[in-house]
């Protein structure tokens, strides 16, 4: 089953990390133009040590009510762990500037 967000008129590809080697490795020295987005489920709080590109974060509850988006991060950066987060998402830089907090962030599943 593919995850997708629904942002404007483009759905954006999500590939879910819950083992520990894929989630250090998420994008961490990622060269290649960022086509997808990274879900983490159950975190609270993220870095963005060692990413090669910029990124825009969005954190959210378990129903996808947006708590904060921080906007075009560059490496080095900690995320300060929000008490009702569960959901992380990191897409490619620009992608979630029509998004404000306390919106509700729409998912879509397709089966394969």
């Amino acid at each position: 089953m593919k995850k997708y967000i629904a942002l404007n008129k483009e759905k954006i590809e999500i590939k879910t990390l819950t083992k520990f080697k894929d989630r250090f490795k998420s994008f961490r020295f990622y060269l290649k133009d960022i086509d997808h987005g990274l879900c983490f489920p159950k975190k609270k709080m993220l870095n963005t040590y060692f990413f090669c590109q910029k990124v825009d974060i969005i954190v959210t509850d378990k129903e996808n009510n947006i708590l904060a988006i921080y906007h075009d991060l560059k490496t080095e950066k900690f995320i300060r762990p929000r008490l009702k987060a569960y959901y992380i998402y990191v897409l490619k830089k620009d992608k979630a500037l029509n998004l404000k907090e306390k919106d509700k962030l729409r998912i879509v599943t397709k089966d394969s």
